[in-house]
């Protein structure tokens, strides 16, 4: 038996994919000490992990908007945190005496300290995959769906020169290789992915975008859905046999009455049934008179109902994304930030769904859309298909003998 450290992201979207992995960790004898925020540790102690806490120096969340300033925002952020974790958990890091370290890929500390500690250390890629190599055989994918700068005056007037990526990408870099006093860095490979010589990707290459980029040290695991502890009432009885409707839009930017009041309008007249998450941030008395048929909570057990749905509206995060192929809920997807942009344009690639990328979306919209998925089987058979590719990956316990081959070498590599 060996000991490992993970070292995660407190954001639901990254607990919730990590927990199938540390559960069969555990279940293969592995000693695991999980590092996140407190709300979560009920969720991570279900999976026989220890728990310890991040003491409120995490935090992670969401910064409203788009284009370079929002990205060097989050690297700056996590460059600091960095800094702050590596500071305040060295002694008991040590003390735990660790043989190798996992962590998620936002987590350039756990990098660090597997550096530092001289341990093999695991990369889990658990949100959608972005790495420097595939804005190499794509520049404009980044400056459109990373940075979502495809209405910038200047990107406009120099669209179609690569060397406009690479010259951006090298400045960010610069930048915050500076301000930490590093000799050099790449800010997408270094910061946002915290590369290792192994790093565990939760699809499969089917459903990856420019999955050639992807080199040898990227292991690609599929996507398994794992219980987690839900803890939720719900009524299932209210369930008929009308076509069901699954809407939610994330944990994170929860607070979106325009966009809900539009959902609600969508269906007051469809023969289908409702069931709408809204989140903590919005009160159900700002949403005006709601039909019968539609069922809105602040919550749901999502996993259970999309095992009921004919379709899934929803903002396109990782996880919502995966969980729906693999209960094969054809989407639509209405991003909102970030990574949702790719994760919605991989939906529409797949056929498993609709994009849509409307500025100022309208009911009419939403409702077409989703009658469209809910009329064509293709959507569905597209769904099945990219299932299937998750599981042909051989899933977590290829995955799991990856890291405990890999981190029985004992020792540490230069990337």
């Amino acid at each position: 038996m060996s000991r490992v450290i993970y070292f995660g992201v407190d954001l639901h979207g990254h607990v919730n994919p990590s927990l199938g992995l540390i559960r069969k960790l555990v279940e293969r004898g592995e000693e695991v000490f999980y590092y996140c925020s407190d709300a979560f540790r009920d969720k991570i102690e279900h999976t026989g992990a220890t728990f310890r806490s991040y003491r409120g120096l995490l935090g992670f969340g969401t910064h409203q908007g788009s284009g370079v300033d929002t990205f060097l925002v989050f690297a700056d952020f996590i460059m600091n945190k960095s800094q702050t974790m590596l500071e305040a958990l060295h002694e008991e890091v040590v003390e735990l005496q660790a043989d190798y370290i996992l962590h998620d890929a936002f987590c350039l500390w756990g990098k660090q300290f597997a550096e530092k500690l001289e341990l093999p250390g695991v990369a889990l890629i658990a949100n959608f995959p972005f790495i420097d190599e595939m804005a190499q055989e794509d520049p404009d994918f980044f400056m459109e769906y990373v940075l979502r700068a495809a209405d910038d005056p200047l990107y406009k007037k120099h669209k179609g020169n690569h060397d406009m990526y690479r010259k951006l990408l090298d400045k960010l870099s610069r930048i915050i290789a500076t301000k930490y006093g590093i000799e050099s860095l790449n800010i997408i490979n270094d910061v946002f992915g915290s590369k290792q010589r192994l790093n565990i990707v939760l699809t499969s290459k089917q459903f990856q975008l420019y999955a050639d980029a992807f080199d040898d040290s990227y292991w690609f695991a599929g996507y398994t859905l794992s219980p987690r502890l839900e803890l939720v009432d719900f009524p299932y009885e209210k369930l008929d046999d009308r076509p069901l409707v699954y809407i939610a839009f994330g944990t994170i930017l929860n607070n979106l009455v325009d966009l809900v009041k539009s959902c609600i309008q969508a269906f007051t007249s469809e023969n289908v049934q409702v069931v709408l998450s809204i989140g903590s941030a919005i009160d159900v008395k700002e949403l005006g008179p709601i039909p019968s048929h539609i069922l809105v909570f602040p919550y749901v057990p999502q996993l259970e109902v999309l095992s009921r749905a004919d379709a899934f509206v929803t903002h396109g995060g990782a996880n919502s994304i995966y969980e729906s192929l693999c209960h094969h809920v054809p989407m639509v997807v209405v991003p909102q930030v970030f990574d949702e942009f790719m994760g919605a344009l991989m939906v529409e690639q797949a056929g498993a769904g609709i994009y849509l990328r409307e500025d100022e979306l309208q009911s009419i919209d939403i409702r077409q859309a989703v009658q469209h998925v809910l009329t064509d089987p293709e959507y569905r058979r597209h769904c099945e298909v990219i299932h299937q590719s998750f599981k042909v990956t051989g899933g977590l316990d290829a995955a799991v003998d990856q890291i405990l081959r890999f981190a029985d070498k004992r020792v540490v590599h230069e990337i």
